[in-house]
């Protein structure tokens, strides 16, 4: 009995603070029975016991159950948790990589699986797709999706009506646009600066330069001040246009706010577009001054100008300090550079850069060979043409109709026609096809050597393939026939087969070669006939 009075005891001590907020609940009965017992009461004290500990270790048992229940839900709950936000970010990921991969319509496919199930893609997820929609011209799905975002949501934002917005820019919708504009003014989306920016580079490429400045002027000021880039495009359109004193006007504006490169690369073309080089250069020293260094565009923008003005050796001179100032000249730089050489007559130096464009692994457009090729066959130096042509398909550089143009001249030129003809054929066959011009240089030279019925042929075969003859086939043909004395077949192919062709654009030049042919025969009547129809034409009738 000892025994189970000290058991007693010390279970009482060991006892958790939860069996001791049982014993607090059951109350002052069971704090009695909890005493030690009086020796006659043993017998019975220690069934009592023995019943109110096995109630208690139960309802601890009972409690204990309950609490694991319940972390075992929360544990649950919280995998599912963190599994349906791992499903939802990897489907969400798939659907952005089938779009950027241009599957566009599984995109769209398992998006309606998420919403199906109750999940919806984020804005981000549904930008990517009218981004899409509008890049290949789907503006009405794009349409569709963003009143779907409206409805279901997510609810659409800016980045997602700017997407819209430029999309109707891009198709030439600039209506739609603007009523775009609209819905966003009533709506809860407050347009950005990139909105303005978007309608006023749309605006300004249809030439409506005036709807472009009174939107700018919408803005509010907080924004106008940070809206360096819309004032840019205008001023940009203002001096294409030659709108010169609107461009520096807003040029002033900018001044005051945070001018960049870019808005001096802008009034730098605009001065070089308008011959002002020396004032470029004074905006290029201002940008010094302000500790904005120039770049490529900049050089490019001046070398472009001091070439068209032939001033060629300071464009060069530019070429040389590039490097010193950090930067490398890219191909435009280049061409610009040969172009400009070949203009003055300076072939051998434009090939010179040409080598140099090679050795630094700048691979040369077509057109850069053809300039210098053709410098090459004016000056008659068929042999250094010949070898660029061969070097333009060493490195792999395919030659493109105006090549094979090039080639037909200066052959023509040696008085080679056979093979100019060649030429053609070997186009025929293998491509580029040729163009009005390749058929008009081998008419002309067939003319002029009084192979009329060659001419002819060519001319024939030139209708067959479908091309339409412009004013410098029949100019040829015409003089072709009068070199030869046959005024009466240069007239009919004047009358019947050139003033005769709708919409066709004729000048001064085959009126006055069959005027003058006609007073060489003093056929002074028939001269009088073709000025009157010279008259006609400039009245529009």
């Amino acid at each position: 009995m000892t025994f189970l009075r000290r058991r007693s005891y010390r279970e009482t001590e060991v006892l958790p603070s939860a069996f001791q907020d049982l014993i607090a609940a059951i109350g002052n009965k069971y704090q009695h029975k909890t005493n030690p017992p009086e020796p006659d009461q043993v017998s019975y004290g220690a069934r009592g016991d023995s019943d109110v500990v096995f109630g208690v270790l139960d309802a601890m048992l009972k409690s204990t159950l309950e609490r694991t229940k319940h972390m075992r839900g929360k544990m649950s709950w919280a995998h599912y948790d963190c599994t349906l936000k791992a499903s939802y970010s990897q489907h969400v990921d798939t659907i952005r990589n089938l779009i950027l991969e241009g599957k566009v319509g599984v995109a769209l496919w398992l998006r309606n699986g998420m919403i199906h199930k109750g999940v919806i893609p984020d804005v981000v997820t549904h930008n990517y797709l009218i981004n899409r929609f509008c890049e290949v011209g789907a503006l009405e799905k794009a349409e569709w999706l963003v009143r779907e975002m409206s409805f279901r949501g997510p609810s659409p934002n800016c980045a997602t009506y700017n997407t819209l917005m430029k999309g109707y820019c891009t198709f030439n919708d600039i209506d739609k646009a603007l009523d775009l504009l609209s819905t966003m003014t009533d709506g809860k989306v407050k347009p950005n600066i990139v909105t303005f920016n978007i309608l006023v580079h749309a605006l300004c490429n249809k030439g409506l330069s005036e709807e472009a400045r009174l939107l700018l002027l919408k803005l509010t000021d907080e924004n106008s001040q940070k809206n360096v880039i819309a004032s840019t495009i205008l001023m940009d359109n203002c001096f294409k246009t030659g709108d010169t004193s609107q461009a520096l006007t807003l040029w002033a504006e900018i001044c005051v706010k945070q001018v960049d490169v870019v808005a001096y690369n802008v009034i730098i073309h605009g001065s070089c577009l308008n011959w002002e080089v020396i004032v470029a250069y004074k905006y290029v020293s201002e940008m010094f001054k302000i500790g904005l260094l120039p770049d490529n565009f900049t050089y490019n923008t001046l070398i472009n100008a001091l070439c068209k003005a032939r001033r060629v050796d300071e464009a060069c001179y530019l070429y040389t300090v590039m490097p010193r100032m950090g930067l490398a000249p890219d191909r435009i730089s280049y061409s610009l550079l040969i172009q400009g050489l070949c203009m003055v007559g300076d072939v051998g130096r434009a090939d010179e850069l040409l080598n140099r464009m090679l050795e630094r692994s700048i691979v040369p457009a077509p057109l850069t060979y053809n300039i210098i090729m053709d410098g090459y066959s004016k000056h008659g130096d068929k042999q250094k043409a010949l070898y660029l042509w061969d070097k333009m398909m060493t490195f792999g550089v395919p030659p493109n109709v105006f090549t094979y143009n090039a080639l037909i001249y200066m052959l023509i030129k040696d008085g080679e026609i056979g093979k100019a003809h060649s030429l053609m054929k070997e186009m025929l066959v293998a491509g580029p096809l040729p163009d009005t011009v390749t058929y008009n240089l081998l008419i002309g030279a067939e003319s002029e050597s009084g192979h009329l019925y060659s001419a002819y042929q060519v001319y024939d075969d030139m209708l067959k393939r479908g091309y339409d003859p412009d004013v410098v086939t029949y100019t040829e043909l015409i003089k072709g026939y009068c070199l030869r004395g046959k005024i009466m077949e240069a007239e009919r192919v004047f009358t019947l087969d050139m003033l005769q062709k709708a919409n066709l654009a004729i000048d001064h030049v085959p009126f006055q070669i069959l005027i003058k042919n006609y007073f060489k025969i003093s056929d002074f009547d028939s001269a009088y006939g073709v000025y009157l129809k010279w008259l006609k034409m400039d009245q529009g009738e």
